[in-house]
Order: C-alpha cells, then structure tokens, then sequence
C-alpha cells in the first residue's frame, strides 16, 4: 500500500442525510501486509436524491477544513454551508478513518469533527478529535492525540518531552473555534516555523495533514454552488455597487474557496505563471496522450498563450488532419475527460480520489476500461457515483467496490450472491433498499394521455 489509505468514512447532517452514513473501504482486520490494492475503487449507486453526491460535497469541506486555515472565516463558505447543512440536524459530522504505513509501522487513526451554529449564526467547530492505534494490535481502544471541545484544547498529547504540545497550545489559543487543529499545525508550524519536532504528536498531527492533502473532490457542475453563490453575494451587497474594494474581496474570497492544490487544465483560460509554463506543457502533453486513446484522429493540443504579468493565459487548440478547434468546442465528453485528468493522474500516483457522476457524458464502454485500468494499476482510491450499471460487472471483482445507497439513506454493501450479477439485481430492484418501482402509467398524472390513446 501506499503511505495512506482510508479505511471508512462516515457523515451525517448534509442536504438530505439526516442520519449517519458510514462507506467502508477495506476489511476489518488488518495483515501485516495490507493487500489494498484489491480495495482500491468504489462505485456508489442510488436513486435520484439518494444522497449521493451529499456525501461527496461533504468529503470536499473536510478536505478544506484540513488544509485550509481561513475557511470557516470565508463569508460565501458561510453562505454555502447555510443551504447545504441539514436543516433537521442543524450539524454537521465527519468521520474518517485511515491506515498510515510508517516504515512498516501500521497506524490506524481515526479523525472527527462537528461544525454548528455560534449566536451570530456562523458555522463554528464545535467539536474536534484525533485518536490513533496500532494497526496490529488486539486491543481496540484508541488513545487520544487531541480533542477540542468549542474552540478550546482539552486533551493533547504529550511525551517525556512536552516542548512541542506547549507551542501546540500556544499558538493555536482562540482560533481552534474557526480552524482545525490540523489547519493551523499547517499555517502556523510547517509553513511560519519551517520546523520539525521529532515526536510522534508531531508526526500524529503531520499524518493528519497528509490525509487532508491526499484527497481531491471533483464535484459535478450542478453540484458545485459557487458561482450562484458569488452571484447573491453580489446582488444582496448594497456596498458593491459603490465600492471596488467590496467587489475585489469578494471575488477574493470566491477564488480562496476551494484550497484544491491539483494542477487541474481548464478548458478555457488557465493561468498559467511563466516560471511554471514548462510543467504546464508537460501536463499538456499527457492529457494529449490520454485524450487520443479516446479519439484517435487528434493529432495534438497546441497551446495559446498569451502574457499577462508574469503569468501566460493559456487556451488549449485540438489538431485534427484538416482543421484546429479551441477546445470550448470540443464534445461535452471530451471536456468532460480533460477536467477529470488531473484526477485520474493523481489516482494512479497514490491519491484519494472522489468524483461526482463519474459516468455523466462518458462513454460506458470507455468508462469500464478505464475503471479495469484503476483498479489493476492504480496505487491510490477511488471512490465514485454514478447510476451507470455497466461497471458493476467489473466492480464486483473486487470486495467493498460496490455500495448501494437507499432512498431512506442507509448503506447495502454488494455481497456476492451465487451466480447473480449485480446490475440485473439492481435493474429489477432486487438489490434492498433501491426497489425501482416507478412505472410508465405512473407519468399520466404528470403529463395527462390524449383521448386518441384509449
């Protein structure tokens, strides 16, 4: 295995799940050599309004949380947990838990945290935790390396040697209610202090942060309420239409949502620092070679750059045979694949990896190739929605590969069930908890019949 692999992930107070969800990514005993790469990709399937892509989106604001100290302090990260957070709940909880292999040492930590609302009506950590063990041993209880408990240390850590519990403490005092633990070891230790700690409740909160590194979001564009949210900001902001300054900050605050760190090519406009144009050109040159097992008559991507400061604005031109195409034109699939490839890469390279309706504008036999790809090649995981059946029949290869999500929001592993293949079980609503039983004389009260048709 590589370095991390997670193990399970559990939410509960996103849109519609109102109730805990747990998704298990590895057996429950652990070897002294993992065999992940057996358990290296997940398919969820469910209903529309399952809850699929709620648990997605929710992968996503951790992996902020971790990574990203000013997060909880971005007005449209506000405005966007206000709509998305479960209004029965009125909270919202995370849990994951993950296998780090330190030089043969297996540890098994297990991160939590709860966000609710503080008197002004702002999301705020109410509640943080990091317990870890050893991987191999018997014993299943988890010692403590930090709990938070509304924005104070109440429990850390600490060896022979304490020094580095007491910077822990100092310089996270007062800001723990608005950054995780993990987010301010970042900013205030890796990146101001430069420096190292040689104990393991440095190594502890540094495995934390690797984690959070390590896992990428790619949420489908209906998914994705940035920009409608950038948009009411804008509209309900008396302030902006007076004031430059006002409509600088919020776009500020717009581009610093999202603290994703892939070199993600866009379709259209990506700015690119000159210092960095010759990486850029190498990630060019692999989308080209990605790209042309899907259309084998492109020739190359060229691309046109244009200066802007110390920065190149770069678009991307398909070559064919007889004729050039700025890639804005280029099939919704294909668009589709050149966002997703920096995904795909990092997958293949170790990283934890989710995508949102990952079959929407694929081709399904494309789709199941590149699946079988993953999961023989791949060093890292994915985990995907998606309500295209066609990869079941490569999925079921594997154990855990397969979660069905219900209607009511509870989770059915696919367990093999003789000779039965889980897409026909799943197309007759055999598979518990996903009973298709919609039928075509069900639309008549939708869109009424002609009297032509009795």
């Amino acid at each position: 295995m590589k370095d991390i692999y997670l193990l399970s992930y559990s939410v509960k107070g996103i849109k519609t799940l109102d109730q805990l969800i747990t998704l298990s990514f590895y057996k429950k005993t652990i070897s002294k050599n993992p065999d992940t790469q057996d358990y290296n990709v997940k398919g969820i399937y469910g209903m529309n309004g399952s809850g699929k892509s709620a648990i997605i989106t929710s992968v996503d604001i951790l992996r902020n949380l971790l990574t990203n100290p000013g997060y909880l302090n971005n007005p449209i990260v506000q405005g966007n947990l206000g709509e998305i957070i479960n209004k029965k709940t009125e909270e919202l909880f995370i849990e994951a838990e993950y296998l780090v292999n330190l030089k043969d040492l297996f540890m098994i930590f297990r991160y939590e945290i709860k966000l609710l609302k503080d008197k002004t009506g702002k999301y705020v950590i109410a509640h943080e935790g990091l317990t870890s063990k050893k991987a191999l041993s018997k014993n299943d209880f988890m010692e403590t390396v930090f709990e938070v408990k509304d924005g104070e240390l109440i429990s850390i850590w600490k060896s022979e040697s304490d020094i580095f519990a007491k910077v822990i403490h100092q310089k996270t005092t007062n800001l723990l209610i608005n950054a995780s633990m993990c987010a301010l070891f970042y900013d205030k230790i890796i990146i101001s202090e430069k420096g190292t700690y040689a104990n393991d409740l440095f190594n502890s909160l540094l495995m934390l942060l690797l984690f959070g590194k390590k896992m990428h979001v790619y949420l489908d564009q209906s998914d994705d309420h940035r920009d409608y949210l950038m948009q009411s900001s804008c509209a309900y902001s008396e302030e902006l239409e007076n004031s430059n300054l006002r409509k600088d900050s919020l776009i500020g605050h717009f581009l610093e949502m999202d603290g994703e760190c892939l070199n993600v090519i866009a379709v259209t406009k990506n700015i690119v620092l000159k210092s960095m144009y010759g990486d850029f050109q190498r990630s060019v040159d692999g989308l080209y070679e990605f790209l042309h097992i899907f259309k084998s008559d492109l020739q190359g991507i060229e691309i046109d750059k244009k200066e802007y400061h110390d920065a190149f604005i770069c678009s991307l031109i398909m070559i064919y045979d007889s004729y050039r195409i700025h890639a804005e034109f280029e099939s919704t699939g294909i668009k589709k694949l050149i966002k997703l490839f920096a995904y795909i890469k990092e997958m293949v390279y170790g990283g934890i990896v989710f995508i949102d309706e990952f079959d929407s504008n694929l081709h399904d036999v494309y789709l199941c190739a590149l699946l079988e790809y993953l999961m023989q090649y791949g060093e890292g995981q994915l985990c995907f929605t998606t309500h295209n059946v066609g990869p079941m029949d490569i999925l079921k290869q594997h154990k855990k590969s397969i979660d069905f999500l219900s209607v009511d929001h509870k989770v059915y592993p696919w367990t093999t069930n003789g000779n039965y293949s889980p897409s026909r079980l799943y197309r007759n609503g055999m598979i518990e908890g996903s009973p298709f039983n919609v039928d075509s004389i069900d639309f008549i009260g939708a869109f009424g019949y002609s009297e032509e048709d009795e």
